[in-house]
């Protein structure tokens, strides 16, 4: 009887969630959902009553439900109840835990950062540990979402944690008390050269918005600003309403910001700043990147389209799409789509298109122009374009290679094993030794980074092996591989002081955490520099502000 109680109640969470996607739409063929919804239950049965094998009811309706959703767009999501904690302390940036971020090793989960005053870092946990156990369980092989969920727990609580380290033999044991954790979203501030303020949003979390204007508040206490750099790179969204909120300390009020628009009429929302801004004068610079995504891309493009900022770096990720939640029976929750938003100008900067679960570009032919309140041009369909571009997109080919073999995360592993203490991060510089370590590093592991004119020479020598002239060319083919494979550190020394400027941060966190690694990044930053140079000449700035003739 149990068994069927749990059947029966995945089934009605699995008919709750297709509903709730049919109540949206009045034009859907009633025959055709009565029909394969009986299908659905005829489909289950039959495995129910036939299938070799006993079977996991709750398993399989969780995969039917994602195997649905995955053919819509990547974030429409069916949220178990078992991690609708998680998915609450993504938006709140709080929760019970150890305060440590993981990242995914080859074999094993491995702590990325511990968060400095925290149960992890307190306990002596380090960047680069490897997880072995929790609560004398092995998690080896296991995903970050699977270690997270046992390392997180209530306040107070204990967990018992075995680690494996670089420079020891024998696994580690820590007996760690879990905390309310709360990560700032506002990392680092400081006063840069030229008195210009600087301020990072990590992410879109609630109090985004005031704690950005307490920042900005904060500097002014301490100087005359005479610009402000507001760091929204790497920063991949959160709540549409935190976005507002950063806007308008920038923007006066009842300024438009963004509007969202979808299917339900009803449901369209213009939403416009509320109060009275920070400061709306200060003359302003907002870094992107490929990673500023959703709320980062609403505030930049909305700070863009009314000209109250210059934005530089590189072209943004592109997410013009509004999720909401709602809830479902048992405790469970659905993620969906259900809008898409539009910044000031009129644009949707939504760069992907979707249908049955793939993606393509919005091709150039269908993007429009449209135009900032001063008459720029600026463009949708493809996330937000710079005015000021810093191009770097060979570097950022190779750092995305170096980054997904976790190479930089395990050299700077390497390094604070080597090195038990270094200068403060406001003092301490990677040496050019310490760069050339790292090339042979890069050696070592059999790292080969294959430029664009080896992916070429590979399609050729292909077409070669077709047309039956290998052979006659195989001498020369040879030798231009000998002469490219002998590039490879030409090709990395070429962007020294990018990659100088990445390292630095890696290694600097592991002993100053994230307060450090950003101090320690400002030295080699070339957005930052460029951002600094505008804001220290008036004309410059304004320069580029004014419309195009």
């Amino acid at each position: 009887m149990r068994y069927l109680y749990t059947f029966f109640r995945k089934a009605a969470l699995l008919l709750v969630v297709l509903f709730g996607l049919i109540g949206i739409s009045t034009q859907l063929n009633d025959f055709e959902i009565a029909k394969n919804l009986e299908i659905f239950s005829n489909i289950y049965r039959e495995l129910n009553t036939y299938y070799v094998d006993d079977l996991d009811p709750e398993y399989l309706m969780e995969t039917g439900a994602n195997a649905m959703l995955q053919s819509l767009d990547p974030y429409t999501n069916y949220i178990p109840v078992d991690e609708v904690a998680q998915f609450k302390s993504s938006i709140t940036g709080k929760y019970g835990g150890v305060g440590a971020s993981i990242i995914q090793g080859k074999q094993h989960v491995i702590i990325s950062l511990p968060y400095e005053g925290g149960p992890a870092q307190v306990a002596g946990l380090k960047a680069g540990d490897k997880m072995l156990e929790i609560d004398g369980l092995s998690v080896v092989g296991k995903t970050v979402r699977e270690v997270s969920g046992r390392m997180r727990g209530a306040a107070n609580s204990i967990v018992q944690v075995k680690v494996q380290r670089i420079d020891s033999e024998q696994p580690i044991e820590f007996s760690l008390k879990r905390q309310e954790i709360k990560i700032s979203n506002t990392p680092y501030l400081d006063i840069l050269e030229g008195d210009i303020g600087y301020i990072v949003l990590s992410s879109f979390t609630e109090n985004a918005g005031k704690n950005v204007g307490m920042a900005l508040q904060a500097l002014k206490a301490k100087n005359t600003l005479k610009g402000l750099v507001l760091d929204l790179r790497g920063n991949s969204g959160g709540l549409l309403t935190e976005a507002v909120n950063v806007a308008n300390v920038f923007l006066k009020k009842g300024a438009k910001v963004v509007q969202i628009k979808g299917r339900d009429k009803e449901r369209q929302q213009m939403f416009r700043t509320l109060n009275q801004p920070i400061d709306s004068e200060i003359p302003l610079c907002v870094l992107i990147d490929n990673n500023s995504a959703s709320a980062a891309e609403i505030v930049a493009g909305s700070l863009q389209d009314l000209d109250r900022a210059v934005i530089i770096g590189q072209r943004s990720f592109g997410k013009g799409l509004v999720q909401n939640t709602r809830d479902l029976s048992f405790g469970a929750k659905i993620k969906l789509t259900t809008a898409r938003y539009y910044i000031p100008s009129g644009r949707c900067i939504q760069s992907l298109q979707y249908k049955n679960g793939q993606s393509t570009n919005i091709p150039d032919s269908l993007k429009s122009p449209f135009f900032t309140a001063s008459g720029r041009p600026v463009f949708d369909g493809g996330g937000i374009n710079p005015d000021i571009i810093i191009s770097n997109e060979s570097f950022l080919r190779i750092l995305k290679e170096l980054r997904k073999e976790s190479y930089l995360f395990d050299f700077a592993t390497l390094y604070a094993s080597k090195h038990p203490n270094i200068a403060s991060p406001n003092s301490f510089r990677l040496t050019d030794q310490d760069f050339e370590e790292f090339l042979s590093f890069l050696n070592q592991k059999g790292y080969h980074y294959q430029t664009e004119t080896e992916k070429s020479l590979q399609a050729f020598e292909k077409q070669t092996n077709k047309e039956s002239f290998a052979k006659a060319l195989q001498p020369s083919l040879n030798q231009i591989k000998k002469l490219l494979n002998g590039s490879n550190n030409n090709e990395l020394s070429t962007y020294k002081e990018s990659f100088m400027y990445v390292l630095q941060r890696f290694v600097a966190a592991r002993y100053y955490y994230r307060k450090g690694a950003y101090q320690a990044g400002i030295v080699f930053d070339d957005e930052l520099d460029r951002a600094i140079e505008l804001l220290s000449s008036q004309a410059a700035y304004q320069q580029v502000l004014k419309p195009t003739q």
